[in-house]
């Protein structure tokens, strides 16, 4: 096992282990404000008397699961505007190019915050918004794939045959795309992880009944405190860029 590895499994041990172990931080404990490191608080306590692994563990799972489905609602949703466009071509160049180079144009963050703003709060909000935020880059990417495979000699062949073109695109085009989304979708995760965190630090965040706040949140909050309890200000820290290391997987 190479050391990178090494270093992955022992990240998710430490976050697996606190679900485990720990319950979901939901609630307040003043009398534990500021505990000391102890057995059953091995990373010791925040102002609030919330343990420190929990809302590690519970911040970390939590940012994991809202970034696996947005990052692949936004693929699909890339992918069914380009069959569609492949399917009516006139609608690429009169609609779909001019506004994906609009959307790549525009901050992908500054897109998400306006729908937040629009949308309201939610774990369905927060999975739009960053959708709309990505969506154009994988949109770009995609079509250039599609043009690639477009000119090749079994595509023209099934459409001198008479397939019509969502038939070329599911058989032939979609295939040849896969191992583009494949990469899209493991470069994207860091991004979406960041993008969770930023909207977590800026007070946006899902899922915080049931797991908690949000990592970005726990750093916002122990950022006022962190001279009497600085293990709740690094172990979100290390929660975000463990994530982040977890998911940038070497490319071959």
């Amino acid at each position: 096992m190479s050391f990178n590895n090494f270093l992955r499994v022992l990240f998710i041990a430490l976050a697996m282990g606190g679900i485990l172990w720990k319950s979901p931080p939901t609630d307040v404990f003043l009398e534990d404000s500021f505990c000391s490191v102890t057995v059953d608080h091995p990373f010791g306590c925040d102002r609030l008397g919330r343990d420190v692994y929990s809302l590690f563990s519970y911040g970390t799972v939590s940012t994991l699961l809202f970034s696996l489905p947005a990052r692949i609602f936004t693929l699909a949703f890339s992918s069914l505007i380009c069959l569609f466009q492949y399917s009516v071509p006139f609608t690429g160049k009169w609609f779909f190019n001019p506004i994906s180079s609009v959307f790549v144009s525009v901050p992908s963050l500054l897109i998400a915050l306006l729908t937040i703003h629009a949308l309201g709060q939610g774990p369905s909000v927060l999975v739009v918004a960053i959708l709309l935020g990505d969506w154009a880059f994988s949109y770009e990417t995609l079509q250039s794939k599609i043009r690639e495979t477009d000119g090749s000699g079994f595509v023209l062949a099934s459409s001198f045959f008479g397939a019509s073109r969502s038939n070329v695109f599911r058989n032939h085009i979609f295939p040849a795309a896969l191992p583009v989304l494949k990469v899209l979708f493991t470069t994207g995760l860091p991004g979406v992880v960041m993008t969770l965190a930023l909207f977590s630090y800026l007070g946006v965040s899902a899922g915080s009944d049931w797991f908690g706040p949000g990592l970005g949140e726990q750093i916002s909050f122990a950022r006022d405190y962190v001279y009497s309890a600085p293990l709740a200000l690094a172990m979100p820290i290390l929660g975000i860029v463990g994530l982040v290391a977890a998911l940038n997987v070497e490319k071959r």
